[in-house]
């Protein structure tokens, strides 16, 4: 089981995704398991689906996320496990091997990331207030959102059918923030949200116990450090 590291950035992103890299060397990853993308990396299938995508709408709304993700897990062998972190957020010395004693502890899961410490209600777009049912509706104000500035996903079969399920609830979602665009909503985080209702194997690690007993993945990231 071999880790892996990747980020996702844009020309304005450039010098932190570089910063970055300097971490995650630092916390033990080789250079060759660091794959560092942009928005050229996507490919014509990506910008056939949405070709208005750009750095204004972020990538498609963030379905960048999910896609380039499939896209390095298409090339690392099963059971490897492939860190996205935002561009902005910095590893700290740690995150291996706190990832591979989760792994290695429950083999049935397929996706890890925090929660954030908020409700998932208070960052829901207007496309899935419509669309939700209202068993959903009212779970939201009681189920805290994800961090989907941070993801741990191990290659399986199982784990790319949820990342494309991932990313065709975002596309879904881009179609109508095409339209009317909604500036409150957090996309990627919400359709997470959603799959972590569907999927057991998504795995989303409480703010709360890390804020009391300093536990979890966020103990190994600093958010934002490298935010101009």
């Amino acid at each position: 089981m071999k880790i892996n590291c990747c980020s996702f950035a844009s020309e304005n992103f450039t010098s932190a995704q570089y910063q970055q890299k300097k971490y995650f060397i630092k916390a033990g990853f080789k250079v060759e398991d660091i794959y560092l993308y942009n928005p050229k990396l996507l490919n014509k299938e990506f910008y056939e689906k949405q070709p208005n995508a750009s750095e204004k709408n972020k990538f498609g709304w963030f379905t960048f996320k999910p896609y380039f993700i499939l896209s390095i897990l298409n090339k690392l062998n099963d059971d490897d496990i492939l860190i996205y972190l935002d561009v902005n957020d910095k590893p700290l010395i740690g995150i291996k091997e706190y990832i591979n004693k989760v792994f290695c502890k429950n083999k049935n899961l397929d996706v890890l990331a925090p929660l954030t410490n908020y409700l998932n209600i208070r960052f829901l777009s207007g496309f899935h207030r419509l669309n939700f049912s209202s068993e959903l509706l009212f779970s939201s104000w009681f189920n805290f959102q994800p961090e989907a500035g941070c993801v741990i996903v191990k290659n399986s079969s199982q784990a790319r059918s949820i990342l494309w399920t991932w990313y065709y609830l975002t596309l879904t979602q881009a179609y109508q923030l095409d339209r009317y665009e909604d500036n409150l909503s957090r996309h990627d985080q919400e359709t997470l949200y959603l799959l972590s209702r569907i999927y057991k194997s998504i795995k989303l690690e409480s703010w709360l116990n890390f804020k009391l007993n300093k536990k979890g993945i966020r103990r190994y990231i600093e958010f934002e450090s490298f935010r101009n």
